[in-house]
C-alpha cells in the first residue's frame, strides 16, 4: 500500500512540475501559484515518508522535470529583470532629456 501511495505521490510531483513547465512557458501565471503550492503539498507529504531505493527512478523522473521548471523560471526572471532595466533606462533618458525651446530651431536652408 505504501509504494502505491509513494508511486501516485512521486507521478503527482511529476506531472505536476510539467504542467508547471507549461504555465511558465505559456505565462499563466495564475496558475503558476496553484501549481507551486500544489507540488509543496506533495513535497511535504513525500518527506514523511520512508524512503525506498526502488523509487528512485520516479524519483530522478520527478526531480528532471523540477529543475527545468527552475531552470526556466530563471530565465524568465533574467528576461523580466533586463526588461525593467531597459524600461528604467528609457525613463531616465526621457526625464533628463531637455529639448530645445522651438523658436530657436532652424533649418540650413532657411538661412
Amino acid at each position: 500500500m505504501a509504494k502505491s501511495l509513494i508511486e501516485t505521490l512521486l507521478h503527482d510531483f511529476w506531472m505536476l512540475s510539467l504542467c508547471l513547465e507549461d504555465a511558465i512557458e505559456e505565462e499563466r501565471w495564475d496558475e503558476v501559484t496553484g501549481l507551486l503550492q500544489r507540488r509543496e503539498e506533495t513535497l511535504q507529504t513525500l518527506e514523511k515518508l520512508e524512503p525506498d531505493p526502488n523509487w528512485l527512478p520516479l524519483l530522478r523522473r520527478a526531480l528532471d522535470a523540477d529543475e527545468r521548471c527552475q531552470m526556466l523560471l530563471r530565465r524568465k526572471q533574467r528576461a523580466l529583470l533586463l526588461e525593467l532595466e531597459q524600461e528604467t533606462r528609457q525613463r531616465q533618458c526621457a526625464d533628463s532629456y531637455d529639448a530645445p525651446p522651438y523658436a530657436e530651431w532652424k533649418f540650413e536652408a532657411e538661412g
